[in-house]
């Protein structure tokens, strides 16, 4: 597959595959943000509400093809759009509506126990639904040959029960009713493949790549999976009643990373660095709690447990500080910060030293 402005990608899909596989070619994989050479020019567009402004498909298209243009896509950074109505597009399957920000959007809960969801199943054709897909058929005729068009960011298992119980009630649930919480999670489980297949069709179809909101490549079903509702539960309310519908998207994807979210997730890190189906952790240790390299402890646990690594540091000299603690088989390197092109470059000619052991 060829992009406009990323000659090299094949060679960006080679070095994830070797990524999944927790090995190395000449390096690591690096995604990296470079200065764009000139601002992007697209038409200012007026919006009666954040609603109006989030549904724009038109709007959100234009804009992807004026960044695609003036952007520098090193190493293993390729342009993408993610088609997105923010996280809680399962929940609007199941009857949810959005409240909208500017950053971001959030479900009204519908339910008043998580035994309530056992009587629901989903409606794909609605507003919210019909909205990702028409992005995604819009970017993928638009983007051919330009960038890739992404998974969505989409909360399942135990985030969508929260979505639609509210969390403060789905935890109140746990500590009286565990098995309704349990049943209700592998309930919404049952929908998963149904869901994810709904737009990765539309999306497998041109013979691209996957990818999603953490922007790995892989040429099969691949996710980003998360449960961010588990940061306020304990380890064995995780082992009963949420796991289960973890490995039921475990075990259907071929890739999967695990979004590993703030220090009150860690205390399940051993239970999902158990789980045979998950290829990688993404750690993600949340604002004020950086810089990463306070964490090494938590990325040894992680490589002694076989799973790959994205590494989502401060910067670039984060990166190589926790690089020192560390094997480069399955690290995929993600700096923060944005970068001249000429200290993106050095960083990538680091990488390769330190691969081979030179630095």
């Amino acid at each position: 597959m060829e992009l406009e402005r990323k000659p090299d990608f094949e060679e960006a899909c080679t070095r994830f595959e070797a990524w999944w596989h927790g090995e190395i070619l000449d390096r690591p994989p690096v995604t990296i943000n470079v200065r764009p050479e000139r601002p992007p020019k697209v038409a200012t567009r007026r919006y009666a509400s954040e609603r109006d402004r989030w549904l724009d498909v038109e709007g959100a298209i234009a804009w992807q093809e004026a960044a695609t243009a003036v952007g520098v896509y090193l190493a293993e950074t390729f342009p993408r759009y993610e088609p997105s109505v923010g996280p809680e597009l399962a929940a609007t399957a199941f009857g949810c509506d959005l409240e909208f920000s500017p950053d971001s959007s959030w479900s009204r809960p519908i339910v008043s126990s998580c035994r309530e969801i056992l009587r629901l199943a989903p409606n794909l054709d609605n507003v919210y639904w019909n909205n990702v897909r028409a992005k995604t058929a819009l970017s993928l005729e638009r983007g051919r040959g330009k960038w890739l068009t992404s998974m969505y960011d989409c909360h399942t298992n135990a985030d969508l029960v929260a979505a639609l119980r509210d969390p403060a009630g789905m935890a109140l649930d746990l500590a009286t009713d565990l098995e309704g919480v349990r049943l209700a999670c592998d309930h919404v489980a049952r929908f998963f493949p149904m869901m994810y297949e709904d737009i990765y069709n539309r999306i497998d179809v041109t013979g691209q790549p996957t990818t999603s909101w953490t922007p790995f490549l892989h040429r099969g079903k691949a996710n980003t999976v998360q449960a961010d509702f588990v940061i306020m539960i304990s380890p064995r309310m995780f082992h009963e009643a949420i796991l289960p519908s973890l490995l039921v998207e475990f075990r259907y994807l071929e890739r999967s990373v695990y979004h590993l979210d703030g220090p009150g997730a860690l205390r399940h890190l051993d239970a999902l660095a158990a789980i045979p189906e998950l290829n990688a952790i993404q750690w993600v240790y949340g604002a004020g709690n950086g810089p990463s390299a306070r964490w090494i402890d938590v990325y040894k646990r992680v490589q002694a447990a076989g799973k790959g690594i994205q590494l989502l540091a401060e910067d670039l000299g984060d990166a190589r500080a926790v690089a020192k603690h560390l094997k480069p088989e399955g690290v995929w390197f993600c700096p923060g910060g944005v970068y001249s092109r000429a200290e993106a470059e050095g960083f990538i000619t680091w990488a390769s030293r330190w691969a081979a052991g030179k630095e």
